[in-house]
This record gives structure tokens, C-alpha cells and sequence, in this order.
């Protein structure tokens, strides 16, 4: 059969770049597709950290047996089971091997980068030399050696189908290529307030705090093409949203030790120093606002930190104070007041807090004491309105089996087309996993996607 190319990757980020590359060392001819004028998307933007168990790195680490099938049931407990669990097992199976392969093509994992990603005990986390945007430059490298063309500056906006429903061609504009399969690696869709509107509305309900930390080419272009063709969906409002203050467009995603975090009645709810994983959660729970209580001690002693260097510094409190931004009250029960709290609540839930501060251990949520715990004693106080605002990545997509095939609304797989990246909304739950379970998949399940594609048409040559 006469094609333009074996396979058409839509997408030139991680998850793109994997497949393009898995799907030519499998010997196909690969066409890339790209919308922005450079390969990376948002995974150029990323730290590039890379969820994994049992790999080489960690056993250099002193982490020893470690397996998928720890990182399997870790990763479905957190969830409640309410990920499809043939997908998160594949991730699991395959995270150490693609991992291997990314390191022997060249990108540099360290002993001393593996730490403990998200809620887990295991450091699972892999920390890579030069970030996400390393991982880009080194799977586009290797591209330059293959049967592969990259194309910039191209928006792929349809999916083209035989008569029996088979994928063999991608429109762009006036522009036709033909192929065997296609891999849809477009990303998310958090620079698209309408799709966010639709598919993760609490991240549209943040309203005017709500901002997205990746590129602006994250339009979710997969969902029009392949739902065309009747594909299903999966992860409907799931994603990371990252706490904010809302005082600037910084990316700051831990809390001060210092601070004491409340709910609407004033009652503490959680360890302030929480996992970024799952504190937007947390507050989310609480209705999607909290409140982070202090007192002038602490506000004159906040100085730029690791944690912190534009919300929680002494003199940027002191002016969003001013502004209006963070209540201010001489007494804890006139804040409460001023934030619609229970001064009896505040007063009482403050004076616990303080108990334990004198004793040095948390006796409720055991926030460590050497993260900065101390009492709420120094008129004035204040109280800074919390939110999950900051969107970090979406979760929902496109439903997949664990073969990367595009699933549709009746069970069946559409032939020929795949999908990997953020694009796909079947492995992600309520809770991220940890640091680099976004990037990790969208390595793993883009080589895989790669692979399995080439081989689908490889198939129908012979």
C-alpha cells in the first residue's frame, strides 16, 4: 500500500519525541506534527522528574527491592482502585525498562536525585540532569540519526478513516498525509479555558486566581479529532491544581512551616507542610478555599527562602495587608470575623496549636516541629486566603487500553489510532501519584505507543 509514512505522531513533547523514536528504532517511517515552533510543549517547561520502581538508580541509591508490583498497589491504594488498573500496571511494568532505555540514550539520573516523590515511603521519585527540557533535547537528538520528519508550526486539526473505520491520513488545514497508524501526543488543556469549562471544572472555578504553568499550544486538540470518530473519554475533572495565595503568577507550591491553615469555620484540617500531591485536595474538600493564619512575629521574621522567595516574605505580607489581600485583626476572634469564621472556633483551634508548639510535637496532624512550627502570639494577625488554582496538568482525555490503542464508547479499539502523554485520561486519579508521574507515563506509554503502532502496521504490509 502506497502511504506518505507508516506513522503520524501528533505532538512533539515527551510523550511525541518517545514515540517518534519508538516507533522508528521498530523501523517505521515517522512523520511529527508539530503546532509550536519548537518540540517540548510543556514537557520543555518541566523539572522532567521520572516515576519509577526498580531501577538502576535507585539500587545506587540504597533503595533495594524495589518492584512494579509495590509501585502497582501503592498507586491503586492511593487512588481507591478508581483508575483503570490494566493501564496503571502496564505504567508499572514498563516504568523501569523505559527508564533504563531513556538513560542509555543519554540523559543523566543520579544516585543523589532519587528521593520520595508524593505520599510514598519508597523514593521513587528520579530527579534527571538539566530538567525536562534535557530529556526534550536528548529524544530529539536521536531523531536526527532515524526515518523521521518533524514539521513546526502545523496544527493537525482532522483524523482521516477508510471506509471501514480503519485511521489513514491526518488533515492539517489544506494539507493531507497519508499513513498506517496515528499517535495523538497533543498534551493537556489547561491553556484552553472553554475545554477546562467542560472536562476539569474545578479548575475553571478557581475563576481570576486560575492560571496554567504550561504552554500555551495545550489547546486539547485530540479531544475534537478523536471524539469524531466516537472515541471515549476518561478522567473527567481530574489534574493537579497547585495552592496559591493569588498574589502573583510565581510557581511556589509548598507552605511555610510557620503558618496554621484553616477552614471556613476555623478549624485546622490538615499538616500545613503536606505533600503539594495532595494539598489542593485537601482544601478542596474544604470547600475549595482556606485560610493561612500567622501572627506579626512571624510575618517580620518571613524571609525569602528555598520554599519561598515572592508570597511568604515579611515585606510582600506586610503590603498584601494593606491592599486588602490578607485580613489583619488585633485579636484572633475579630480575624475570624473578618475571614466569616467562628471566633470561638479560631480562638480555640490557635490556643490547641499553640499548646503544642510550647511541647515541640504536633499532637494532631504531626507537622514536623523543625519545619517552622510556632505559636500565634503577636498581635496583629493575619489570615491569607488559600486556593488549588494553579493548574499543573490535566487528567482527563482520552480513554486508552493498555496497548496505547484509543478505546471508543462501546469497548472497541478504533484501528489504528494510539495515544500517550497527557492526552490520555485513563491512569491518572483523584490523587497524583507523586513527582514524575506525569512525565514518567508520558515517556513510558509514548515509546510504547511508538512500538506498538509500527507493529500495527507492519502487520498489514504482511
Amino acid at each position: 500500500m502506497n502511504r506518505d509514512y507508516d506513522v503520524i505522531v501528533i505532538g512533539a513533547g515527551a510523550a511525541g519525541l518517545a514515540a517518534a523514536l519508538g516507533a522508528s528504532q521498530a523501523g517505521a517511517s515517522v512523520l511529527v506534527i508539530e503546532a509550536d515552533r519548537q518540540v517540548g510543549g510543556s514537557s520543555r517547561l518541566s523539572g522532567g522528574h521520572f516515576y519509577a520502581a526498580g531501577t538502576s538508580v535507585q539500587r545506587d541509591a540504597g533503595v533495594a527491592n524495589d518492584s512494579a508490583e509495590a509501585m502497582f498497589e501503592h498507586y491503586m491504594t492511593l487512588n481507591q482502585w478508581l483508575v483503570e488498573p490494566s493501564v496503571v500496571r502496564r505504567y508499572c511494568d514498563l516504568s523501569a525498562p523505559t527508564f533504563e532505555w531513556l538513560k542509555g540514550l543519554g540523559v543523566e539520573f543520579r544516585p543523589e536525585g532519587v528521593y520520595r516523590s508524593g505520599v510514598s515511603s519508597v523514593p521513587r521519585g528520579h530527579r534527571p540532569e538539566g530538567g525536562g527540557a534535557r530529556i526534550v533535547e536528548v529524544l530529539h537528538g536521536h531523531l536526527g540519526d532515524r526515518n523521521v520528519d518533524v514539521v513546526f508550526n502545523t496544527r493537525a486539526n482532522e483524523l482521516i478513516a477508510d471506509a471501514s473505520g480503519r485511521i489513514n491520513g491526518v488533515r492539517a488545514g489544506d494539507d493531507v498525509a497519508t499513513c498506517g497508524a496515528v499517535i495523538l501526543s497533543t498534551g493537556g488543556f489547561g491553556a484552553n479555558p472553554g475545554l477546562l469549562q467542560q472536562h476539569y471544572p474545578q479548575a475553571a472555578r478557581a475563576g481570576n486566581w486560575s492560571w496554567y504553568i504550561g504552554t500555551p499550544f495545550a489547546q486539547g486538540d485530540a479531544f475534537a479529532m478523536a471524539q469524531a470518530l466516537d472515541a471515549d473519554l476518561a478522567g473527567h475533572d481530574r489534574g493537579l491544581l497547585l495552592v496559591t495565595p493569588g498574589f502573583s503568577r510565581d510557581l511556589e507550591v509548598l507552605l511555610p512551616g510557620w503558618l496554621v491553615m484553616v477552614n471556613a469555620t476555623g478549624h485546622r484540617f490538615a499538616d500545613e507542610t503536606s505533600p503539594y500531591t495532595v494539598l489542593g485536595g485537601l482544601i478542596e474538600r474544604e470547600g475549595g478555599h482556606a485560610f493561612a493564619v500567622f501572627d506579626e512575629a512571624a510575618r517580620a521574621a518571613a524571609r525569602p527562602s528555598p520554599i519561598s522567595q515572592a508570597y511568604w516574605v515579611n515585606d510582600v505580607l506586610a503590603r498584601k495587608a494593606d491592599e486588602g489581600r490578607i485580613a489583619r485583626a488585633d485579636t484572633l476572634e475579630a480575624l475570624a470575623l473578618r475571614i466569616g469564621a467562628d471566633p470561638a472556633v479560631l480562638a480555640g483551634t490557635i490556643a490547641r496549636y499553640n499548646a503544642d508548639c510550647v511541647r515541640g510535637v504536633d499532637s494532631v496532624y504531626f507537622k514536623e516541629a523543625a519545619s517552622g512550627m510556632r505559636p500565634i502570639v503577636s498581635p496583629p494577625f493575619y489570615a491569607a486566603e488559600l486556593r488549588p488554582a494553579i493548574i499543573c496538568w490535566t487528567g482527563a482525555g482520552l480513554r486508552i487500553d493498555a496497548d496505547t490503542r484509543v478505546l471508543r464508547r462501546d469497548e472497541a479499539f478504533i484501528p489504528g489510532l494510539y495515544a500517550a502523554g497527557e492526552t490520555v485520561g485513563s491512569l491518572h486519579g483523584d490523587r497524583y501519584i507523586g513527582g514524575g508521574g506525569s512525565y514518567g507515563p508520558c515517556v513510558v506509554f509514548g515509546r510504547l505507543a511508538g512500538t506498538t503502532a509500527a507493529a500495527y502496521v507492519q502487520a498489514l504490509v504482511d
